[in-house]
């Protein structure tokens, strides 16, 4: 089914009415919300994967400067939405171009709170859309369960301690999972999850951010 097909009458009449435009540069595109010049300036990272430990997988897809922190800082503090589907197409075509296989993808969760405090959970709103692009099925499983601090300006220690026993798991996965965030700064978070569903995944776990924060 083409793009064109999915969406909505009402909203292809208002594309014809108000044509839409690159969040990044401002140029007309035809489907999406980033324009393919944009995307093409977006840096690939040449060595993606992170770390691997036993049966689980650190990835991170691009590196967070340009184009690549621009759709996240749009998409976490403009509240543009939309663009989770253009980072769901991103990280699609890596897990296709990487051959991963698996029937799952959960996210990075959030407190009620603090989805609150935000309006939507975009780690959310990615697996989402990747799970409907990919036909895998949503796992809802992995809770936080813990308040902590942001994680901006800590240090690494700090951000570990900060986000120790944040995290359990509702449910087992039988077979192989994705696991999304936006941003991989010094795998805390990371880790923490992996630490808790570990124990509900017989198959591999492969974590994948959006981008990583370089030193």
């Amino acid at each position: 089914m083409t793009y064109l097909k999915k969406r909505s009458l009402a909203t292809q009449i208002l594309d014809l009415i108000f044509p839409p435009h690159c969040l990044i540069c401002g140029k007309k595109v035809s489907s999406g919300n980033v324009c393919e010049e944009c995307l093409s300036h977006m840096e690939l990272l040449k060595f993606p994967l992170i770390e691997h430990k036993g049966k689980t997988y650190f990835y991170a897809v691009t590196k967070y400067e340009g184009v690549a922190a621009s759709i996240v800082k749009l998409l976490k503090f403009k509240r543009k939405k939309c663009l989770a589907k253009d980072v769901a197409r991103v990280i699609s075509n890596f897990i296709n171009e990487n051959n991963i296989k698996t029937g799952y993808v959960g996210y990075v969760p959030m407190l009620s709170t603090e989805e609150r405090e935000r309006g939507f959970n975009q780690s959310y709103l990615v697996a989402s859309a990747l799970s409907e692009s990919l036909d895998i099925e949503l796992f809802n499983g992995i809770k936080k369960v813990k308040t902590t601090e942001k994680q901006v300006g800590l240090s690494r220690a700090a951000r570990i301690k900060n986000i120790r026993n944040a995290f359990e798991v509702k449910g087992f996965v039988n077979g192989s999972i994705i696991v999304i965030d936006d941003v991989y700064t010094t795998g805390s978070t990371a880790a923490e999850i992996n630490r808790a569903l570990r124990k509900k995944v017989d198959g591999n776990i492969f974590f994948i951010a959006f981008s990583r924060k370089m030193d």
